[in-house]
């Protein structure tokens, strides 16, 4: 059974934001777009082919260059619901939790 994939408004910013940052790499931007938009459709009949993330296991992780999605697989309504899409190298407890550190 194929599920449905959801996007996350604040999805929708960290990919604006990517564009935003990057905007003097502009084929670098469309080259990162280009793999969303190949591996998301994946999820639809493979929802759980990526790894549990550690930290918060409700959310799977996959890797799309220098960049983690985060997404949570919902069985009882078959979507694949797509939350954030953070910069590898950042903080990610603080950015998808808001922990501080020390906190």
């Amino acid at each position: 059974m194929s599920y449905k994939i959801l996007i996350s408004p604040i999805f929708e910013i960290d990919l604006a934001e990517i564009d935003f940052y990057l905007s003097e790499y502009p084929k670098k931007v469309k080259r990162i777009i280009e793999k969303i938009d190949k591996a998301l459709p994946v999820l639809a009949n493979m929802p759980k082919i990526h790894p549990v993330y550690e930290d918060f296991p409700v959310f799977r992780k996959m890797i799309v260059e220098d960049y983690l999605i985060f997404y949570l697989v919902n069985e009882k309504e078959k979507n694949v619901e797509i939350h954030r899409l953070i910069y590898g190298r950042m903080d990610l407890k603080s950015v998808m939790f808001g922990i501080q550190n020390g906190v």
